[in-house]
């Protein structure tokens, strides 16, 4: 029961931050993609980032059940019942099944298209479950700390997704005309800024409400958590500066140098956001002190 407790939560969360990431990903990028090939690809990312969404969550929710529970396999199923009718948990699994039934019927219209806003309604329901399933809901349901946390989780994963999803789409971007490939990555620095800018403010305020009355913050595993997801936050925003003030003037000059270092760049950028994402999964299943 204290490895469900402490790592089956964590991960099936993990999972569920990076899929919905790719997911928000896609609707951060689209609208910088001009071809129909590279559409066509954003929708398929965004088809199997929704199936691997609703995977994380069945998952997310039986690890949940069982720590909270303490039942047995043979148990589960009544199990999964009552958290699913009794607890608070239970009633935001309920809100990002809804915002996941949405996401799948904007992603399976047709062989390209997104139905636009029906997607994005879909990723803010469901990220308001996640920021609802965590320590923010302390303070009720419907709170501000809800409301700013659940703008933390919509910033952190344009972000880290906006980059995963401009990697894998641009593979191939060498072969791309000079205009298409400079409007993705301008797109993508102004995602990733402006999501920085959100991350940091509703990050000091969520770390000033869980840890402002605490007296000996150090001696707790999850102010080390915090300390070391700042970090890697840190870093990826290194990275990203690197590639905006750097390298991005070189790609807009068409230097093939510039179009390969800002991949580069990119690359490193995307396994650091991972370990942001995964970093805030244990953070949200590790108890404040």
């Amino acid at each position: 029961m204290d490895l469900v407790a402490g790592w089956m939560q964590a991960l099936f969360a993990g999972w569920l931050n990076m899929a919905l990431a790719a997911a928000v990903g896609v609707a951060m990028l689209q609208t910088a993609v001009s071809s129909t090939a590279s559409s066509v690809r954003l929708a398929g990312m965004a088809r199997r980032a929704c199936v691997l969404l609703g995977i994380g969550l069945a998952a997310y929710l039986c690890a949940g059940t069982v720590a909270m529970t303490e039942t047995r396999i043979t148990g589960l199923p009544a199990a999964l019942w009552l958290v699913l009718t009794q607890s608070h948990f239970g009633a935001m699994i309920w809100v990002a099944l809804t915002a996941w039934i949405m996401l799948m019927v904007a992603t399976v219209s047709s062989a390209w298209q997104i139905r636009d806003g029906l997607f994005v309604v879909g990723l803010m329901g469901f990220a308001l479950a996640r920021a609802a399933t965590g320590h923010a809901a302390d303070q009720g349901f419907v709170s501000f700390s809800v409301l700013i946390h659940t703008a933390h989780v919509l910033a952190a994963t344009a972000w880290a997704g906006s980059v995963g999803i401009c990697l894998l789409l641009t593979s191939d971007w060498s072969n791309w005309q000079l205009q298409q490939r400079s409007a993705l990555a301008h797109r993508l620095s102004e995602v990733a800024t402006l999501a920085l800018l959100v991350v940091v403010g509703s990050g000091l305020f969520n770390a000033v409400r869980t840890l402002g009355h605490v007296s000996n913050p150090w001696g707790s595993a999850y102010v080390w958590i915090l300390l070391a997801k700042l970090c890697a936050v840190a870093i990826a925003a290194g990275l990203g500066a690197r590639n905006r003030w750097y390298w991005l003037a070189r790609l807009d000059r068409d230097q093939v140098v510039g179009a390969k270092g800002f991949r580069l760049v990119l690359l490193v950028e995307a396994v650091v956001l991972l370990v942001v994402l995964a970093l805030a999964a244990k953070l949200g299943t590790t108890m404040p002190a």
